[in-house]
């Protein structure tokens, strides 16, 4: 495969059409695009690698989660704590 150029067509996930569309490299970091220009509306963003970036909705259902993980994690009791340790017997013939 080739190096990437300003101007190259390449595939990416438009924010604003909300679809994969083609677009045109606008800026690029070493041999990576950077930023890139949707070839159907003509809005700049960041090149997102083809991923479709995860909704509102999906963004606060993964923060409640991660919050009543952390509330369920911190609420556990520590019983291996409160209980003394007792010797194990060895049986005796």
């Amino acid at each position: 495969m080739r190096d990437l150029r300003l101007g190259d067509i390449i595939d990416d996930w438009c924010v604003k059409c909300r679809r994969l569309t083609n677009h045109a490299i606008v800026s690029l970091v070493g041999a990576e695009a950077a930023k890139v220009r949707c070839r159907s509306c003509y809005s700049d963003h960041d090149y997102l690698r083809e991923i479709q970036p995860p909704s509102k909705r999906e963004l606060k259902k993964m923060a409640e989660a991660a919050k009543a993980a952390a509330e369920a994690s911190a609420q556990e009791p520590t019983a291996h704590l409160a209980k003394p340790h007792s010797p194990a017997r060895k049986k005796t013939a």
